[in-house]
């Protein structure tokens, strides 16, 4: 007799957003997904990529079963194996090495999704490696990075519910993050000043009342001409300025470099624009600044130009208050994992901490791994013998064919993933990862709300979720952590543990269950706190920059240097740009 059709509460992992999804089970067959109407702060949809989701669940491609290489490293020759000889060939394989090298030889890399990272954190430590290392090498962290050089915390996202002016730098968000457009939506009906600061017309962009259609990479520019704009027309928040600010006058003296008229040459806008998109921004508070991950900051000078747009919040204070950049906007419940209280392992030099001091120093509790190829190639800063990846994929690095090479001269490499990509076939193991619709996931929702995102099916093959990998990697090794050690359903009820919260009451209301400790929301939190930089206060010239000046060309202000001088490339030979960003709405990353 054929069952009936159950809703199964999922959260989508495709991307961070992590909207809501009511799959439609039927004998353990997932039939269809929607986007979730019944959940706070969500009114249904789904991306393209999310209404996928059941394509991507029964692709024929995906793999279900341990795999061992067989034939030459990149042929994608694989024979089948157990879960049991796949732990073996891992412990005996990673013991050798560090026994012989040293726990620093080995390399724990996380791609995408980011729900695992924390895990797998523990593990590199239970392991001894300080190399633990994301995709954010080459992407998010620089604009994460970038804030905490000025403000010294995590970046504080916008308040659009209260804002009065909101400033959209560089985002589209119906592409990217598509359960935030009914909120987006809603700003016009409100009557908000709404700014795009976008190379493309995008659906995002359409809705503003003003677009300022930039030159890819020169955001800079732009940032520090409307910081010129609103010091000259006194409209900056003196009081805040001269109580919190460091800096303030070497950034007045150098912004005056940049005139609309002449930021209007480098950014191709018009001098008035950018003059009316200043006095919007200041004199229309509160008013927010939205980022994005990483288009602004995936060019020359990315870091900087992002530096400049962040300066934009402090000048006219609008930081940490309502409608602004708040710090904790609403109420939360606490938690472990997602509060950053994993912290990695720093007994032992990482990769990149020579040539990226200013990463550790900021810090962004990971290794620095975009050299990896070359680290693994010229045995620097000590030999690289063995990458345990999960979500792997070369095309997160520049020059993809260089990390592919690189992967090929390892002594042992093995892999987790959806699909066999081609960095998968450079592995001597491949791991068949569960999709999100075949795992339980504990989910740190606003307002202090929390929510299992709910196994829908059970594994297709013998994929396993990938932290129920990483626990048997753990015990394959014989290594120790209070977190993982026992067992997957237990690591859910520690990350639960601050909140007065267990896993089997997230389980009995699939509608979410409020913390039992709940942190009120709290605002202009530097007035008691004051901030966590070196001077103790929001740097518009960063003193963790500055230290790296002569040796590595580091500037403390947000210094814009123009991508077409520094390249040296012949403009009229090559008078195309690249846009970084940009994508059909159906991928993200693979």
């Amino acid at each position: 007799m054929t069952k009936k059709t159950e809703i199964k509460k999922v959260r989508c992992n495709i991307c961070s957003a992590g909207c809501p999804i009511d799959a439609y089970v039927q004998d353990g067959k997932l039939l269809s997904v929607e986007g979730s109407r019944d959940w706070p702060g969500q009114q249904g949809g789904l991306c393209s990529k999310g209404a996928a989701s059941r394509q991507y669940v029964y692709n024929k491609d995906r793999i279900l079963y341990p795999m061992k290489r067989v034939g030459e490293r990149g042929s994608g020759e694989f024979e089948r194996i157990s879960w049991e000889e796949a732990y073996a060939m891992i412990a005996n394989n990673l013991l050798r090495i560090r026994e012989k090298y040293g726990s620093q030889s080995t390399v724990f890399y996380a791609g995408y999704p980011k729900w695992y990272r924390p895990a797998l954190l523990r593990l590199a430590n239970a392991y001894g490696s300080p190399n633990y290392c994301t995709e954010s090498s080459t992407c998010f962290q620089s604009a994460a990075m970038a804030w905490r050089s000025i403000y010294g915390n995590n970046i504080c996202f916008p308040d659009m519910m209260h804002a009065k002016t909101v400033l959209v730098w560089s985002n589209n968000l119906y592409y990217s993050n598509i359960s935030m457009a009914p909120m987006y939506q809603s700003l016009k009906e409100r009557g908000v000043n709404i700014i795009s600061v976008d190379p493309r017309e995008t659906v995002t962009s359409q809705a503003a009342d003003l677009h300022l259609k930039l030159i890819p990479g020169t955001d800079g520019a732009l940032a520090l001409s409307m910081g010129q704009v609103i010091i000259e027309e006194n409209l900056y928040d003196h009081e805040f300025v001269e109580k919190y600010v460091y800096g303030f006058e070497e950034y007045r003296a150098y912004v005056q470099q940049f005139k609309p008229e002449k930021a209007a040459e480098i950014t191709g806008l018009d001098a008035d624009l950018i003059r009316q998109a200043a006095r919007i921004y200041a004199k229309n508070s509160p008013a927010a600044v939205m980022f994005s991950a990483s288009p602004v900051v995936h060019h020359i000078n990315g870091m900087q130009n992002y530096r400049a747009v962040m300066c934009l919040i402090a000048l006219t204070g609008n930081y940490d208050i309502p409608g602004g950049n708040p710090s904790r906007p609403g109420p939360a419940s606490p938690c472990n994992e997602y509060m950053g209280n994993v912290k990695r392992l720093n007994a032992i030099e990482a990769i990149g901490e020579k040539e990226f001091p200013a990463w550790f120093d900021l810090p962004c509790e990971e290794a620095q791994c975009s050299r990896l190829a070359d680290n693994i190639l010229e045995a620097q800063p000590y030999p690289i013998k063995a990458v345990v990846g999960f979500g792997l994929n070369c095309r997160m690095w520049p020059e993809p064919e260089h990390l592919q090479k690189a992967l090929g001269t390892l002594d042992f490499y093995v892999n987790t993933d959806l699909f066999l990509s081609d960095s998968s076939k450079m592995a001597d193991l491949v791991l068949p990862a569960a999709s999100t619709f075949e795992r339980d996931v504990v989910v740190n929702g606003r307002g202090g709300m929390f929510f299992l995102s709910e196994q829908a099916i059970p594994p297709l093959g013998d994929a396993k979720n990938d932290v129920e990998i990483m626990i048997g990697m753990l015990n394959a090794m014989h290594l120790t952590d209070e977190a993982l050690g026992q067992g997957y359903e237990h690591y859910m009820d520690y990350i639960l543990q601050p909140s007065g919260l267990t896993i089997q009451e997230l389980r009995e209301h699939p509608e979410g269950v409020k913390g039992k400790v709940i942190i009120p929301p709290e605002f202009k939190t530097y007035e008691k706190n004051g901030f966590a930089t070196p001077s103790g206060k929001v740097e518009f010239v960063s003193q963790v920059l500055e230290r790296y000046g002569d040796s590595h060309g580091y500037s403390g202000l947000p210094e814009y240097r123009d991508y077409r001088q520094m390249s040296g490339v012949d403009q009229i030979e090559y008078p195309y740009i690249l846009n970084t960003g940009s994508r059909k709405p159906q991928f993200f990353h693979s």
